[in-house]
């Protein structure tokens, strides 16, 4: 077996060793930064205002750790989302 194809099987069995290991996956619409008073002050129908314009990719996290990047959809009367970008760890490919 080509010494390739045996790294790449190699992988795919120490994935399956972790495969059921619940991870938080955390989608971020965006973020502000605002002094408490304002705060204090909101109240139902409020609005706050976000770093991310309308049409820009949110943000996609697994343990704290930027992995994709993609658009809100709604799926029935859900909400989900697509992914539109892969986001390549360094660190992760260092070790």
């Amino acid at each position: 077996m080509p010494e390739e194809v045996q790294e790449k099987a190699l992988d795919f069995k120490n994935i399956l060793k972790v495969a059921n290991v619940e991870v938080t996956l955390c989608a971020e619409l965006g973020k502000t930064k605002l002094p408490l008073k304002d705060i204090i002050e909101y109240d139902k129908g409020s609005i706050i205002p976000l770093d991310k314009v309308e049409d820009e990719a949110i943000d996609i996290y697994v343990n704290d750790i930027l992995i994709a990047k993609g658009k809100i959809v709604a799926i029935e009367d859900s909400y989900g989302i697509k992914i539109v970008e892969i986001i390549e760890n360094k660190e992760l490919k260092a070790q």
